[in-house]
């Protein structure tokens, strides 16, 4: 069971508690993401920093892997990564929960405070991304990210145990 959090780098220092959360939560990658409306390329520093959180929030939970944060990648680069486990995480009415479009290796896309741009939902799309919500209420970017890791790797791990598999 993999689950891979793209998420846009919020402003200020927000990635940290993201990352964090994240790592409690069960994420296993965690990729800042650069995207049309989020932050703007952070320092070099930022992930060393954000490396150090990552093997903090694993020691502090228990968790034998500490997730892999890697470098900032731009968003068509991650959505070609991703291809169709990619799973983006849009306020759009209809959407799927998250718990139903994850798959065992899945990658959760979380955009910036002012959301996706209508590029970027058309390059998702066309990469074979399926879209899911977080439910009906509008999330910050960072809580977003949390939630999403949280519930789809709750939703993996129940299919294991009552359907023996994912």
């Amino acid at each position: 069971m993999e689950v891979t959090l793209y998420q846009a780098v919020p402003k200020g220092g927000r990635m940290d508690l993201v990352v964090e959360k994240a790592t409690e939560a069960g994420a296993t990658r965690i990729v800042p993401l650069l995207t049309e409306r989020g932050e703007v390329n952070p320092r070099e520093n930022k992930l060393d920093r954000w490396r150090r959180v990552a093997e903090a929030a694993a020691r502090q939970s228990l968790r034998l892997r500490v997730p892999e944060v890697r470098e900032p990648e731009t968003f068509g680069e991650a959505i070609r990564e991703a291809g169709e486990a990619g799973v983006l995480l849009h306020n759009a009415a209809g959407a799927d929960d998250v718990e139903d479009a994850v798959e065992p290796a899945a990658s959760l896309f979380v955009g910036p405070e002012g959301g996706w741009s209508d590029g970027e939902l058309e390059a998702a799309r066309e990469a074979g991304l399926s879209v899911a919500g977080l439910g009906p209420y509008r999330l910050r970017s960072e809580t977003a990210g949390i939630v999403a890791v949280a519930r789809a790797r709750a939703a993996l791990e129940r299919r294991v145990r009552v359907e023996g598999g994912v």
